[in-house]
């Protein structure tokens, strides 16, 4: 079998499984770079040498990967993490083709991936979200409306932007303070409200443009929009938009309200289970490892908090 076909069945029984299209398509543009460095050779030819050899090439790189092949490369060399994601589509091929029986052992078993050092926080600071939210409240035009109630959701949730951008308007409970979320194919969960997120989305919802039979709850406003549901890039842009007119020079993206949920929930003392299932998380070993991140500074808050010594100290 070729590489290219053992590729493909990957990406089958990924999207048979009910996961994300991102997910199965992430593997076959990740591992189309592995075609590109071995040849669309026998799956049965490739050893651990040529492996390692590729993870070799890809840390050695001095430009980065470009989302187009017509695109003009860039130089910088790929980080840590990008290596790290790449090699882990590496494993992924390989252990599935072993678990299927199409190979009878697998090469990549022994391939080192070492796990990058701990990165940087990314959330959204609270500072700029309070700075957003103070640009777009106290308005009654309908693009402000929707901006603020958007902000507030996101805030709120803590949810991916496919599941911000789905949302229908039978998705909302607004009397039960509940949205139901659809994320990463068709896994779905219900979150709760803030009062302040549902009263947001009842001004907006009291504006929304009555157009045709949409189900969404997010639109697209404006005479020249192309499509009627505000979709991710689209989401993307209003956040671009809000961030440049409210000055601020942070993280803004519907990435770093994801982090800043998570963040803000542990250091206001919730626990790490229930943040996974309010992320939709199936393990909270995942959300430790890429939401629980915190600067040595906020670390030494949390020492400062919740150190048991304290409060033998405070009792003395």
């Amino acid at each position: 079998m070729k590489l290219t076909q053992a590729i493909t069945l990957l990406c089958d029984a990924t999207a048979a499984e009910g996961r994300s299209p991102r997910t199965f398509d992430g593997y076959r543009s990740m591992l189309a770079y592995l075609v590109d460095h071995l040849g669309d050779r026998e799956i049965e030819t490739i050893t651990l040498a040529d492996l390692r050899g590729y993870a070799a090439a890809l840390r050695a790189r001095s430009e980065r990967f470009t989302a187009h092949s017509s695109a003009p490369p860039r130089p910088g060399g790929l980080s840590p993490f990008t290596v790290a994601s790449y090699l882990r589509a590496v494993k992924r091929l390989f252990a599935w083709l072993t678990e299927e029986e199409i190979l009878p052992a697998n090469p990549a078993a022994r391939l080192k991936n070492p796990t990058p050092k701990r990165r940087a926080p990314k959330a959204a600071s609270m500072d700029d979200l309070r700075t957003l939210l103070a640009a777009t409240a106290g308005s009654s035009d309908p693009v402000t409306l929707r901006d603020h109630a958007l902000l507030l959701f996101l805030i709120d949730t803590g949810c991916r932007a496919g599941g911000v951008c789905g949302l229908t308007l039978d998705d909302l409970d607004l009397d039960a303070r509940t949205a139901r979320v659809t994320e990463k194919g068709e896994r779905t969960r219900d979150l709760p409200l803030s009062p302040a997120t549902v009263d947001a989305i009842r001004a907006w919802l009291a504006v929304r443009q009555p157009v045709a039979p949409v189900p969404w709850v997010w639109l697209n406003l404006g005479r020249r929009v192309k499509r009627v549901q505000l979709d991710e890039d689209g989401l993307g842009e209003v956040l671009r938009r809000l961030k440049k007119a409210a000055g601020i020079t942070g993280r803004v993206n519907p990435h770093s309200f994801r982090h800043a949920f998570a963040r803000e929930w542990l250091r206001n003392g919730g626990d790490l289970a229930t943040l996974s299932a309010m992320l939709g998380h199936a393990d909270p070993a995942v959300t430790a490892r890429f939401y629980a991140v915190f600067t040595d500074f906020e670390l030494g808050e949390f020492h400062e908090r919740f150190s048991p010594l304290t409060k033998l100290v405070e009792t003395d």
